[in-house]
């Protein structure tokens, strides 16, 4: 995608009155897609993906990049409620929903012309009914069940029976059809290339009804990264490997994607506590040492897991160096700074990202506490900024 050199232009609007937040580096972020782009070789095309508040890094904020500055003319959501938030924020690029729709959010879909995932005919159904009352078009992909049993239709009758009712709904336009791999970034490929021979049945199937589609799409961001020779597709959808995550197991990040962010607090007290004393709720930390300690405005309720801060032996970086973590209650946080004696008031604090030479990343502290490592960016709370800096 050609960079058009736009400024951002969404800034927090709490920017002066946080705890923490996220510095997003955009450098990053566009060397990232420029190596996803050069291993697409021109071949396929880019949907960047932006579920779960863009998989932490923020809906409009990401939107706005990969939209006004960068030129993506389509982003794919989960929820109507996040394509919502992109429309508000008043770009008019195509939203594509890629999961299942709750009626109630009908109306909202053919009034924002939002994109849709077609595999039951009962909402099909629904949906026409809705843009003929609103006497407007609206369009849809195919959700093609591989064996994620997730949603979807299986090919042959299933299938039949939603182009079957797709003939009947003349306000409802076919625009793609598109697939989900249940384990793409294992070793063993076998049950993706299962599914990948299911799609292309379903496909068949499809295109048997004289349908040309300008969307068709299977690969995730970690299939992305061992793309075979297709020349039947058309998209891939990549959403942590903008961000720099590469779930592959083996080999590990082939395209040399880079983290790129920095989760920061601040010190909000420091003092000296005597040995027998206790720390925190339920005097879960007995001191048995002198030992200075320092609070930090952060709490669990921002996002930082609780089984991390107490039960996994885990750190922050303080002036380049780690900190044990003794503490945590909704909104702030205690770390041990014995060894750290010129802590002082206000000092930065980072849970995760680079100071100095130290490094804490997003796959340390999922195995810390054997959790996805997305999970842990997609759960940062709102009241936590997203800072864009170049």
């Amino acid at each position: 995608m050609e960079d058009t050199n736009k400024e951002v232009s969404y800034v927090p609007e709490q920017h002066e009155v946080y705890n923490s937040y996220m510095e997003i580096d955009l450098k990053g972020i566009k060397d990232n897609l420029a190596k996803i782009l050069r291993h697409l070789d021109g071949k396929l095309e880019l949907i960047p993906v932006l579920k779960g508040n863009a998989y932490g890094f923020g809906e409009v904020g990401m939107a706005e990049i990969l939209y006004r500055q960068l030129g993506f003319p389509l982003l794919a959501c989960a929820q109507t409620y996040e394509a919502q938030l992109i429309r508000d924020a008043g770009m008019d690029v195509d939203l594509f929903i890629l999961g299942g729709i709750p009626f109630n959010n009908i109306p909202a879909v053919v009034r924002h012309d939002f994109i849709t995932p077609a595999f039951h005919v009962d909402y099909l159904v629904k949906l026409n009914e809705e843009a003929v009352k609103q006497g407007k078009p609206t369009r849809v992909k195919i959700k093609i069940d591989t064996g994620m049993n997730r949603i979807g239709c299986k090919p042959g009758k299933e299938l039949a029976a939603v182009l079957d009712t797709l003939a009947q709904c003349p306000q409802v336009k076919l625009i793609g059809v598109f697939t989900h791999f249940a384990e793409s970034e294992a070793e063993d490929k076998s049950f993706t290339l299962k599914q990948l021979e299911e799609f292309r049945k379903g496909l068949a199937q499809i295109k048997e009804r004289g349908y040309d589609l300008p969307y068709i799409h299977a690969f995730n961001s970690a299939a992305t990264v061992w793309l075979p020779d297709i020349t039947d597709f058309t998209h891939v959808r990549n959403g942590n490997l903008i961000f720099g995550f590469d779930k592959n197991i083996e080999p590990e990040n082939t395209l040399g994607l880079s983290m790129i962010f920095a989760w920061r607090a601040f010190i909000t007290h420091v003092k000296d506590v005597t040995v027998g004393e206790t720390i925190g709720y339920n005097r879960f930390f007995v001191v048995e040492h002198p030992m200075k300690v320092a609070t930090i405005s952060i709490g669990y309720a921002d996002g930082f897991p609780r089984n991390m801060a107490l039960y996994a032996n885990s750190d922050v970086l303080v002036h380049g160096q780690r900190a044990k973590v003794i503490g945590i209650a909704m909104d702030q946080m205690l770390i041990d700074i014995t060894h750290l004696p010129e802590v002082k008031l206000n000092d930065i604090v980072t849970l995760i990202g680079s100071d100095g030479k130290e490094h804490i990343t997003t796959e340390e502290i999922g195995e810390r506490i054997n959790a996805n490592i997305l999970s842990l960016t997609a759960l940062i709370s709102a009241r936590v900024p997203r800072i864009y800096v170049e």
